[in-house]
């Protein structure tokens, strides 16, 4: 193992750490560690501190109940932009390591959602909570992949591929912790959630919330592929991650389901995507 891919270890552990003891000494530790070894290995340059010290002061910022109204707009206009910048790898400053072929592990997106979960989101503690999120979780993630299987092979967004990909082990730890988590903390956790501050409760608050989050999600995978058929599979998804979010109101139940549709698309499919 070569010392630059122990940052991105760290940088999972990071998050995971967020569930075992949420502590800021826990996985501000484990960021420390990381970024020490990602600026010893070049993953990350100096300028890269710009951006991630950004999202850090926002995303602390926005624990604040008493903001303005005007000033949480502001703050997340700035917080997408950046996140924008991170997702599409448009901000100088970092190395993301490529596996092989189109297998990357990207050290700059993570960031976008790595605040949110530290200081915005209530988390699961106790065997009691995950087994009642469970009950709830499970059947509707189920639901969700069997609908979403359903509209895309009609479509040709999907088509039946098995197989078990190279670097399996790597490719679905790493799609958890440094694209999923970090996805579902950004969108559902931070966006929706302002959205849904924003219009109120009821019906209005709801699904201007979902829908909100959701076609933000899919401009966010334009450049990940520009057909318009896998685009509306993107956009369906983010609504069914954010309606399982919306009626949970916790992170993990979008997480899970997030994270199922991704193992299926490894296991079971190919995209004809760009």
């Amino acid at each position: 193992m070569q010392i630059d891919h122990l940052a991105f270890y760290s940088l999972m552990m990071a998050f995971l750490s967020l569930w075992i003891h949420r502590s800021a000494w826990l996985w501000g530790g484990f960021l420390a560690i990381s970024y020490i070894l990602a600026f010893h290995t070049s993953v990350v340059q100096p300028f890269s501190i710009i951006p991630t010290s950004l999202l850090f002061v926002i995303f602390l910022t926005f624990k604040k109940k008493e903001l303005q109204p005007q000033t949480r707009v502001i703050l997340a206009i700035v917080a997408i932009l950046i996140a924008a910048g991170l997702s599409f790898h448009w901000i100088p400053g970092f190395k993301n390591w490529n596996v092989e072929g189109k297998l990357w592990l990207n050290y700059d997106k993570p960031f976008i959602g790595l605040f949110v979960l530290a200081f915005l989101l209530l988390l699961l503690r106790t065997p009691a909570e995950w087994y009642q999120l469970a009950l709830k979780a499970v059947p509707l993630t189920l639901v969700a992949v069997f609908v979403l299987i359903l509209l895309a092979l009609p479509s040709g967004a999907v088509d039946w591929h098995i197989k078990i990909p190279s670097h399996f082990l790597l490719r679905i730890t790493s799609n958890l912790f440094l694209v999923t988590i970090p996805e579902e903390a950004f969108f559902r956790g931070f966006v929706q959630q302002e959205i849904f501050k924003s219009l109120g409760p009821g019906p209005k608050g709801h699904i201007g919330a979902v829908v909100g989050a959701s076609l933000l999600f899919t401009l966010f995978h334009i450049g990940w592929t520009t057909s318009a058929a896998m685009l509306g599979f993107v956009f369906l998804a983010g609504v069914m991650y954010g309606a399982i979010y919306q009626y949970t109101k916790a992170i993990e139940s979008s997480i899970f389901c997030h994270f199922c549709v991704n193992l299926m698309h490894m296991i079971f499919f190919t995209y004809h995507a760009a």
